[in-house]
């Protein structure tokens, strides 16, 4: 098993078979490929804040100097020797994605299993967004709930849902509920109906989720899961309203880069 906590500490559970260390043991990360002029490939990272207890291992990656991109995790002993760590666990665990979503912070780490059964970290930039759990149409109104991702805790209870017509001036609000870090709002489609552009093929509505007290906006989407490409796997259902002029169907969607929108086009229209 291997995971990554909240606190950005690696915890491995391993064992000591097929020339890797029995007793002591020590880890580094080594990039792999190109790392730039500051981290060149090869370069390495000792992780100093290693502790072993029979089988588990944790290690403690909180303010260390890791750029953006892939790292091999790496065993190292007493005797100078190193090698790769191995694991047959895939890395995913949503219960440990979705705590590791409650802090604020602008890098992220996650595990991965490489091709060869070899244990990596990928390290990425963060930005705060709002983190979708749940959609559901529900007649004429979309009601969405989820979670605050990587962003400080809410001032107070009351936020505010906002659709932008992608492309256009149109803005369309909804009052939103803060639970905590917890979120939850019902989005009515007859308004973006009503606001149809027909001379437009698509008339797509990007949503954010504005805070109270700081005004920061968040991009409404859905990462934790770590499935990409929700464009062409996920389909929602649609309604027909009352546009202007004529009929339109409205649903939710996943953009290219896994964020929710809301598609609007006339009734009978092509696609």
């Amino acid at each position: 098993m291997n995971r990554i906590d909240a606190a950005d500490v690696l915890e491995l559970r391993i064992a000591a078979a097929g020339g890797e260390p029995g007793g002591e043991v020590g880890l580094a990360l080594r990039r792999r490929g190109d790392g730039g002029a500051e981290q060149p490939p090869d370069a390495r990272i000792p992780i100093t804040e290693v502790r072993r207890s029979g089988r588990r291992i944790t290690a403690g990656l909180s303010g260390l100097p890791i750029a953006d991109g892939a790292w091999e995790v790496l065993w190292t002993d007493r005797e100078g020797r190193s090698g790769a760590v191995a694991t047959t666990d895939p890395g995913l665990h949503l219960a440990d994605r979705f705590a590791y979503l409650e802090r604020p912070r602008r890098r992220v780490l996650r595990l991965l299993r490489d091709e060869r059964g070899r244990l990596l970290l990928r390290s990425s930039s963060a930005s705060p967004y709002a983190e979708v759990a749940r959609v559901r149409l529900d007649g004429d109104r979309v009601l969405l709930s989820g979670m605050l991702a990587y962003a400080p805790d809410p001032r107070d209870a009351s936020g505010l849902l906002i659709a932008r017509q992608r492309g256009l001036d149109g803005e369309l609000t909804a009052p939103a509920e803060l639970d905590g870090r917890g979120f939850r709002c019902a989005v009515p489609l007859a308004p973006l109906a009503a606001a149809h552009r027909p001379e437009r093929p698509h008339n797509e509505w990007d949503l954010w989720l504005r805070l109270p007290g700081t005004g920061e906006e968040l991009r409404l989407g859905s990462r934790a899961d770590d499935v990409v490409g929700k464009k062409r796997k996920t389909a929602f259902p649609e309604t027909e309203l009352d546009g202007g002029p004529g009929r339109v169907l409205v649903q939710p969607y996943y953009t290219v880069h896994d964020d929710l929108s809301l598609l609007a086009v006339a009734a009978g229209g092509d696609r």
